[in-house]
């Protein structure tokens, strides 16, 4: 980032920031190192942060728990590729926190982890490790590692992109835009006078304000909003790709090795924005098509995209018909039991450093 010399009050606070991720890291590093983690993984089994009713914290801020809660993590892409359009956990990263969970965590499938949210009996320190969409580098990169160190894991799959060569439409956005050479996006939204995309920070910013845009449309909406982008950015239109996701060989092949399969949808929607049938094609069509090719039944979901307005009570009552026992969102934090089953929480990687991340882990557990 480049500070102008004329602001000097974005420097300073700039600076106090990196002040603060420093310090941050050195104290990780230091309990990491010495131990004392453990301490604090005990401490946060026991307590957790006093809330009032708006979730505020409240004196004397610490309070004994509840109950046991479970953390879910979810990954997407797992590999060394360094793409700031579509960023992936480094593949020694991954080992490195896989290995972290399997010496000091009890790492749950999906499947007995609502078990026992539906018995109200999850284990201390109880993590599932969950995967969306289906690249082909989860089966690449990150099953090595899982099958080596005996950790479940749950991948949801968007079924039209499994074996076809289509490429999901999201990752049609951050193929334009990596691969643009125009310095200006103009016209594009209504709302904006366009985007310069002379440098990759405004790239990244252009894409994501295009993103937000795209998720808010329908299905054919988004489709002829997508054209334009692509013809505006003046760049092939990245439509299928051989080596971008799964093939169903791959899926078996990792089905035998102790991985589970839930649902994404068929074509990544975002579902709060299509009709009632259009949303109970998605829901229904991947289940189906996911258990024919496994011979299993499909009892968990994911939402595309997972915020809250990405989905309502009318598609929670479609997947409940549809036979679904649970749906995971990309709401941030952890989950006590006696929650909707269908509104899991999951957090992405937050760190790359591992002490870091095992702090801030602890962290959020027990801030809830």
């Amino acid at each position: 980032m480049i500070w102008k010399m004329n602001d000097p009050g974005s420097y300073g606070k700039s600076i106090l920031s990196m002040w603060k991720a420093s310090l941050l890291k050195i104290t990780a590093f230091v309990l990491f190192y010495l131990g004392m983690l453990r301490l604090l993984t005990y401490f946060v089994n026991i307590f957790q942060a006093k809330r009032n009713k708006q979730s505020k914290l409240v004196f004397p801020f610490v309070t004994k728990r509840r109950s046991r809660n479970l953390q879910i993590l979810v990954y997407h892409k797992v590999n060394d590729d360094r793409d700031p359009f579509f960023p992936a956990i480094p593949i020694d990263v991954f080992a490195k926190q896989m290995d972290y969970f399997a010496s000091n965590f009890n790492v749950c499938s999906l499947e007995s982890a609502i078990e026992g949210m539906e018995h109200k009996d999850v284990p201390d320190n109880a993590v599932v490790v969950t995967f969306d969409d289906g690249y082909k580098d989860n089966y690449v990169n990150a099953f090595p590692i899982l099958r080596r160190l005996s950790i479940p894991a749950t991948i949801f799959l968007a079924t039209d992109a499994i074996s076809s060569g289509k490429v999901l439409w999201h990752d049609r956005v951050f193929a334009a835009f990596r691969e643009t050479k125009v310095s200006f996006l103009k016209g594009f939204n209504e709302n904006s006078g366009g985007y310069p995309l002379r440098t990759l920070e405004e790239k990244l910013f252009g894409q994501q304000h295009v993103l937000k845009l795209l998720r808010s449309l329908n299905g054919r909406e988004r489709s002829l909003w997508l054209d334009q982008l692509i013809d505006r950015l003046e760049v092939e239109d990245r439509k299928e790709t051989s080596n971008l996701m799964l093939t169903w060989d791959e899926v078996g092949d990792m089905q035998q090795g102790g991985i589970s399969f839930g649902s994404h949808s068929v074509t990544h929607p975002i579902l709060s924005r299509l009709s009632i049938d259009e949303a109970r094609i998605e829901i229904c069509e991947s289940k189906r098509i996911i258990e024919e090719r496994l011979g299993v039944r499909v009892r968990s979901f994911a939402y595309p995209s997972g915020r809250k307005i990405d989905f309502n009570e009318k598609i929670k009552d479609i997947l409940r018909e549809a036979g679904y026992s649970c749906a995971l969102t990309m709401i941030f934090g952890a989950n006590e039991i006696g929650q909707d089953l269908f509104e899991f929480r999951r957090g992405e990687p937050w760190e790359q450093d591992l002490p870091t991340f095992a702090m801030k882990f602890d962290w959020y557990k027990f801030c809830g």
